[in-house]
């Protein structure tokens, strides 16, 4: 059955993964790898990616989290002790502190993917984070995997099924698929009218859709992706002008590129070529770890 969205256009309820992938920086004093989510995944359409980030380092790191659009799951374990946590979508950087022998999951949901675990809609959960049993669908049963006995790559992928389980029945799950893949392709550059009408839905009504099911509006989660594609850009092409990284990510000029990063990431577009996050004023970074409710 396809799923009407015009007069003349369907989507085909076809399981394709989504193209967009955040970005992950190599962070001093850290190991960070990412797991593979092929083809035959229990995840494979839904998450954006998996990665284990541990300290290497005798002291606390600082792991930096830049806005991607994604609702994540987060587990921390340490020896016998594990928690679990489900963090909404933010618009600024944050920042996870890491002690020597720590390990952490990051499993980053495709944008407008995962609200359906959750006990309200994807808004009620932005810039907030939250214990895993009492807030998210399979939380129970996700914490009794986390603190087995067995190969950390062994409990993720069992959490991955266990997840499966409880995305079945996303409510407009191939429409918030085609706005968000379209926001992406267009680097961000689509007014939410010209959705509407490619789409045959109103704009109130995508509006209202993005609040529910990515938990931003779409004009933020465009900003978002111009931030990560400028972000790509700036650090694989060295030599190329900061005026013509903007363009290409679809920023108006050098000077809009310059108050998105300021507004997301806290320096410049400059600062960020030359330092990274190697600068980052982590006294005045918000933890991206703080519990509303307790697991």
């Amino acid at each position: 059955m396809s799923y009407i969205i015009s007069n003349k256009q369907y989507l085909a309820p076809t399981e394709v993964r989504a193209k967009y992938e955040p970005l992950l920086f190599d962070i001093e004093g850290l190991g960070i790898e990412k797991m593979d989510v092929n083809f035959g995944h229990p995840l494979y359409t839904a998450l954006a990616d998996v990665c284990f980030v541990k300290s290497i380092s005798a002291e606390k790191r600082y792991f930096p989290v830049a806005p991607d659009g994604c609702m994540t799951l987060v587990c921390r374990v340490k020896g016998e002790d594990a928690q679990a946590y489900v963090c909404g979508v933010i618009d600024e950087i944050k920042k996870v502190e890491i002690e020597p022998d720590e390990y952490y999951v990051f499993m980053r949901f495709v944008p407008g993917v995962g609200y359906s675990l959750m006990k309200d809609n994807a808004n009620q959960y932005t810039n907030k984070t939250l214990g895993i049993r009492r807030n998210m669908a399979g939380g129970d049963q996700i914490m009794s995997i986390l603190v087995r006995d067995t190969p950390l790559i062994e409990r993720v992928r069992l959490i991955s099924k266990v997840i499966r389980v409880y995305l079945q029945g996303e409510e407009d799950k191939y429409l918030i698929k085609y706005c968000t893949e379209k926001i992406f392709s267009t680097q961000g550059n689509i007014r939410i009218e010209a959705l509407a009408e490619e789409t045959g839905f109103t704009s109130r009504h995508i509006g209202k859709m993005f609040e529910r099911c990515v938990g931003i509006s779409p004009k933020l989660y465009s900003q978002i992706v111009r931030l990560q594609m400028s972000m790509g850009k700036i650090a694989t092409d060295r030599e190329d002008l900061l005026l013509d990284i903007a363009v290409d990510s679809g920023f108006f000029d050098h000077a809009h590129m310059n108050r998105v990063y300021k507004k997301m990431i806290h320096c410049s577009s400059g600062e960020f070529r030359k330092y990274s996050f190697d600068r980052l004023d982590y006294s005045q970074t918000d933890d991206y770890l703080q519990p509303k409710e307790l697991i």
